[in-house]
């Protein structure tokens, strides 16, 4: 070979061979700082500043070789800390660097994630026009792309955000939606944020019992994660709900605990929140000056941050507080400042901004083109085009009345013959529950009565006949038989129409039926919650037929050795919670499911209720029944 030739082809393999080991470096590089993200995400709520460390980190080591990609993470993760931290301003700065990249290399996914922090953002600092647009465009991003835990998350922060507008009604759908989604993709941190935002909510519905039912139950779940960032705020909202009903000692000792916990995460917009809420505590408690002192921090807190709502409410307080003191011109002051905020949050503008913000968007947009257009000719053209804009928004506008009509027709119709669908169906159930009755009447007056008489007279047999006879042991067999049918006959009846469920209604039904079947075997916890009054006797018939069914199947088939049973009533509705630690089973065997459980669908859904069943292989059954408010 030539000599020029091969140091040409040993260059050439050098370089190919160099090339090879950068590419790999860059792939370990780029691996390394992804791991770096994923720590700084992670620590965001228990360890502030192992989550700064990170996050600086993969910036600096991204920046230094080129990696824009990550670059962008890094910014839009060090947002994500600062804003975890109730620090806004240098939060609002990293995440519109991220979103300024994240353009630049059209990533769609990025550009969204960028959105959504930048609403997190407002929606804290009281700018709900700015926060609304934000999360809407990662909405619609979020959904072109199919990114499902992402919509949920979304939905989270809208709840959160019409929650700022005291719109508590069109919340809980969002929370709802997010639980549902969280729950079926198994994330139960995130499930946790919901019962955590639910808590919070039902508070603000005078919904008290339920908020300190889903607050305990986020707080056991976020300590077992060791979400030490987010468990003060369940804390918190258990605080209120205890407030709400008048267990006062509960609640001091929940916002102080909460207290403690923002304290040492250095959250400042949720310090503010729990001494505000602390502060109505000591006032019950005969704390004046304590109350005092807690407002004038947490309207200081509030006022380094910008949080407009915390120093809304500080001011409220602090003016009452003044007065009732006689000091009318401090109380002035803190008046002036509370009327100026919440001027600026709940002025009819910026409600008209957040429901017609895209509309006035466009309207500008075309007021622009039009000014660009010569004052004379597009003055005429605009005014042609008007015309025939109008002829066709009456001829549309005429036609989708004359369509809207006819759809109103058609699904009134629809509507009318469901109900009489139902109604019949109805029908038969109540007949079929008279017929349950009257056999089970019949068993125990009619047959009940000879099987009785026939079980007396052959005691009275039992007298005469000798006691070493043949004949008295066959009448011996035959007492003991007639006894136990005479016992299963008794059983059968009580099942087919039990006492309690006629008398005394549900809940105690329910309780005597636990009773009986609760023993070493299978331990059984029953909680009721809110049913305080008798539902109508069809809806108790079904639930409590429904209930049975579902029971024995976990006796029967489950291999269980403890099953939690829970009813609940809200304004929502009734819920039914059956669950057990036993084997489980495959979902896919739910496709052909056996007559037990299609009888509980067909019950159920006769009075439009729901029936939701998870299970597995070796992690049990978790079996949920809910009937809407509306059909109580």
């Amino acid at each position: 070979m030539d000599v020029k030739k091969y140091i040409l082809c040993l260059f050439s393999l050098s370089a190919f061979l160099f090339t090879g080991v950068a590419q790999e470096r860059a792939v370990k590089t780029k691996k390394v700082l992804k791991e770096w993200l994923d720590k700084a995400f992670e620590f965001r709520y228990t360890q502030l500043d192992s989550s700064f460390h990170y996050g600086h980190k993969a910036l600096k080591v991204a920046q230094e070789i080129g990696l824009r990609d990550v670059e962008a993470d890094a910014l839009r993760s060090l947002a994500t800390t600062f804003q975890a931290k109730g620090d806004y301003e240098p939060a609002l700065a990293y995440a519109f660097q991220a979103l300024g990249l994240s353009k630049e290399l059209k990533d769609k996914l990025k550009i969204a994630h960028c959105d959504n922090i930048i609403g997190m953002i407002y929606d804290q600092q009281g700018n709900f026009p700015a926060a609304l647009s934000h999360y809407r465009d990662a909405y619609d991003t979020y959904k072109t792309l199919g990114q499902e835990e992402w919509l949920a998350m979304i939905a989270t922060n809208l709840g959160i955000l019409f929650k700022g507008q005291g719109e508590y009604k069109k919340v809980i759908p969002y929370y709802r939606e997010a639980y549902a989604i969280y729950t079926k993709i198994d994330h139960p941190i995130e499930a946790a944020f919901c019962e955590t935002n639910l808590g919070s909510v039902f508070y603000y519905t005078q919904q008290y019992d339920s908020c300190v039912y889903y607050s305990l139950k986020a707080e056991k779940a976020l300590a077992v994660h060791n979400y030490t960032q987010i468990q003060p705020v369940a804390q918190a909202n258990a605080g209120l709900g205890y407030f709400g009903l008048g267990k006062i000692t509960e609640a001091r000792q929940y916002l102080e605990k909460a207290l403690e916990g923002h304290r040492k995460n250095s959250n400042k917009k949720e310090i503010a929140f729990t001494l505000i809420h602390l502060s109505k505590v000591y006032n019950k408690l005969q704390l004046g000056h304590q109350a005092f002192e807690l407002l004038r921090e947490a309207k200081q807190l509030a006022q380094e941050i910008g949080s407009s709502r915390e120093i809304m409410d500080a001011s409220e307080l602090l003016a009452a507080y003044h007065k009732a003191r006689q000091d009318y011109r401090q109380a002035l002051s803190e008046y002036i400042d509370y009327s100026q905020v919440k001027d600026t949050l709940f002025n009819q503008e910026k409600m008209q901004a957040i429901t017609n913000y895209q509309f006035q968007y466009d309207t500008e947009k075309k007021e622009q083109q039009i000014e660009l257009l010569s004052r004379e000719t597009a003055i005429q053209q605009l005014q042609l085009k008007q015309r025939t804009l109008l002829l066709i928004f009456v001829v549309g506008f005429l036609s989708i009345v004359a369509i809207a009509v006819y759809l109103w027709q058609n699904r009134r119709k629809i509507h009318s013959e469901a109900k009489l669908q139902r109604d019949a169906a109805k029908q038969v159930l109540h007949a079929e529950e008279r017929e349950r009755r009257r056999i089970a009447t019949d068993l125990h007056d009619g047959v009940g009565q000879m099987l009785s008489a026939a079980l007396l007279n052959l005691n009275q047999s039992m007298d005469v006949i000798p006691a070493d006879s043949e004949i008295r042991l066959s009448v011996e067999k035959a007492q003991t038989l007639l006894s136990e049918s005479y016992d299963e006959m008794r059983s059968i009846s009580h099942q087919m129409m039990p006492n309690a469920l006629l008398k005394t209604g549900l809940a105690s039904s329910i309780r005597e039926f636990v009773e009986k079947i609760n023993g070493p075997k299978i331990k059984i916890q029953l909680d009721v919650i809110g049913l305080h009054h008798r539902l109508d006797e069809q809806t108790e018939t079904v639930l409590y037929r429904s209930i049975q069914e579902a029971v024995n199947n976990v006796v029967k088939h489950a291999a269980a050795s403890q099953l939690f049973l829970q009813l609940i009533k809200d304004e929502d509705g009734v819920t039914v919670t059956i669950e057990d630690n036993g084997k489980g089973f495959d979902m896919k065997k739910l496709k052909a499911p056996g007559i037990g459980l299609r009888n509980i669908y067909s019950r159920i859904a006769l009075i439009n209720g729901t029936v939701d069943i998870d299970s597995a292989p070796g992690r049990g059954t978790l079996f949920v029944i809910h009937i809407p408010g509306k059909e109580l």
